[in-house]
């Protein structure tokens, strides 16, 4: 395989290229079931790698950090995790959080057959490669008629995490509702997105909940949700 901006040949397939500095691979998936499979999308379709896997501890471990030693090479920014059941799922986000070589954005996925998996990679890639982006200071993207945003600095960096997204056009804080107290932990939880493809969040602060609206440039739920996994792993 060559790569897709220098045309330099690979040592494996969507490797990171060392000549040029370019990201050959789009997306990468890990599916756990009866065996373990590093799912590569990239120009030329999907490829796989698959694992062995072990059930001792030691070799689970060395296994997992071979597997970040292949995304290493491709530079993967984020791994999505699937496999045959949800025990799957979180056993093996565990071991990839457990044995991280570097700093990647780790997403957990339903339960999937692993070529159904591919193709939901596949399709979230294509998708997402189709949404507009916006170059927009982070700072002007936040307002609204409620200016207060609970949760002290907390609250607010939580909300500039969304905003720093190039797909987000503005965040619009909304009503407060207060519950209780306002002290305890502070946290953003993205609830769902509508038809034209803006999502709704409610930012938690103890017993306060203020309602947050981030208006996209998604045209439709479809790329909304792709939009609002973005997001997600943002925050």
């Amino acid at each position: 395989m060559k790569c897709r901006t220098c045309f330099s040949e690979l040592d494996e397939d969507y490797d990171f290229c060392l000549r040029c500095g370019s990201r050959n691979v789009l997306l990468c998936g890990l599916h756990s079931g009866d065996v373990l499979t590093l799912v590569l999308v990239g120009d030329s379709g999907v490829r796989y790698l698959t694992f062995k896997e072990y059930e001792e501890w030691e070799s689970r471990r060395n296994l997992y950090e071979v597997v970040w030693e292949k995304l290493h090479r491709k530079r993967a920014g984020e791994v999505v995790v699937s496999g045959r059941d949800v025990e799957s799922i979180v056993k093996a986000e565990r071991m990839l959080r457990l044995t991280s070589l570097y700093s990647a954005r780790i997403l957990t996925s339903e339960p999937l057959p692993l070529h159904e998996f591919a193709e939901r990679l596949e399709r979230f890639v294509r998708v997402r490669d189709e949404i507009p982006r916006v170059s927009i200071p982070v700072g002007e993207k936040i307002g609204g008629a409620h200016s207060t945003i609970i949760g002290g600095r907390e609250g607010r960096d939580l909300v500039m995490r969304l905003a720093s997204s190039e797909f987000v056009k503005k965040v619009v804080p909304g009503v407060i509702e207060n519950k209780g107290t306002t002290t305890g932990s502070v946290r953003l939880k993205l609830t769902r997105c509508d038809d034209r493809g803006n999502i709704r969040g409610l930012l938690i602060h103890g017993g306060s909940v203020q309602q947050i609206h981030v208006i996209t440039t998604a045209k439709n739920r479809e790329e909304g949700e792709v939009v609002m996994r973005e997001l997600r792993s943002l925050l």
